[in-house]
């Protein structure tokens, strides 16, 4: 049987290391809508700094998700992000595809600190070479097989067909791309923090020019309360949410928040000077900010204020349908920062490179 008509849809799932977040859209004319929406806590330490430790819990918690009847398919994209990935923009001779098909791996080979045979590799021509000086630019992509390895395990084991495994970082470009369009005028920063990394992705257009992800995220924070007011891992974390809890208020945590924030910033200083001097301009134009931990006391606040850019919240909503009520969703402000990742995932087809 061939398939014909439209590409399946697939269920966006983002698997993070305190939640793991589900999105199915439908296509209404040239738009979508939320299908199926929603999100499962996981216990803490299940995954860490990008690893699945405790499988079975990640895979109990993806098959909570999939109890919500509204989800339709059961093909999945996920993706990855931290060490086990590598983005490098390289430089090539003018080649064909054909050619390139071939010596990718060979190429690859120098760029990439694993052994290549212990990696999937994908690539994409940037720019084609057309400006007549005999070379072109090809991202580059390569993801550890273990690591792939495991993420497909725990969506499999939940009884779901993992499908698509892309990069957090062009996840959510593809969320932009949708909701915001393009602007080759104009240099934006992604910048998605979740609870244990931060993803960033500059772009100029549909280009992107810069990917970086840094292991430090929202779980800092929960860790700098619990340790400087002697809490459990859960009060803290409701603390740092601005929920009060036994023995400690809000204002007894803003000071412990705001020097984490001053480390997180250093971090996202040390990848902008990295980008500048890199890049052929050292412009950044705004900052869309996403993920749970974007949400800290004062932290879009202090990003503004250190890069003397407009800093905005990405919303994966501003062009594709979503109504909560209609769908069941409680508490959606609170949860509509961190599924940028998710949307873009949604994005994917079945087959997709």
């Amino acid at each position: 049987m061939f398939a014909l008509g439209k590409p399946k849809a697939v269920v966006g799932l983002d698997i993070g290391s305190s939640a793991v977040k589900a999105v199915e859209l439908k296509s209404v004319g040239k738009t979508y809508k939320v299908a199926a929406f929603a999100s499962e806590a996981i216990p803490p330490d299940s995954i860490v700094d990008g690893a699945i430790i405790d499988g079975t819990a990640v895979a109990d918690a993806i098959r909570r998700l999939f109890e919500n009847k509204a989800f339709k398919s059961k093909d999945v994209a996920a993706s990855l992000s931290g060490n086990a990935v590598i983005v490098k923009k390289i430089n090539l001779p003018v080649m064909t595809e054909a050619e390139l098909a071939e010596s990718i791996y060979w190429e690859a080979e120098q760029y990439i600190p694993f052994d290549i045979q212990d990696v999937n590799l994908d690539y994409q021509i940037l720019d084609a070479g057309t400006d007549g000086k005999g070379t072109m630019d090809v991202l580059l992509v390569a993801a550890k097989k273990e690591k792939i390895a495991d993420y497909t395990g725990v969506i499999s084991q939940a009884g779901r067909n993992p499908v698509v495994v892309d990069v957090d970082a062009f996840a959510l470009q593809n969320a932009y791309e949708v909701n915001y369009g393009l602007d080759p005028q104009s240099v934006t920063v992604l910048l998605n923090a979740g609870a244990s990394a931060i993803n960033i992705n500059i772009l100029s257009g549909e280009q992107s020019l810069f990917t970086r992800d840094i292991s430090i995220g929202g779980n800092a924070y929960t860790e700098a309360v619990q340790k400087e007011l002697n809490l459990s891992f859960e009060n803290a974390e409701q603390l740092k949410k601005g929920m009060p809890v036994d023995g400690a208020s809000y204002d007894d945590v803003r000071p412990v928040l705001h020097a984490v924030t001053e480390n997180v910033l250093l971090e996202i200083q040390k990848t902008f000077d990295f980008f500048k001097a890199t890049a052929s301009s050292d412009r950044i134009d705004r900052i869309l900010l996403s993920g749970g931990a974007s949400k800290v006391d004062g932290f879009a606040h202090a990003l503004q204020e250190r890069f003397g850019t407009p800093v905005e919240a990405f919303d994966p909503f501003k062009k594709i349908g979503f109504e909560p009520d209609k769908l069941g969703v409680h508490g959606a402000d609170s949860l509509v920062p961190t599924v940028a990742v998710a949307v873009g995932l949604a994005l994917r087809k079945a087959g997709d490179r």
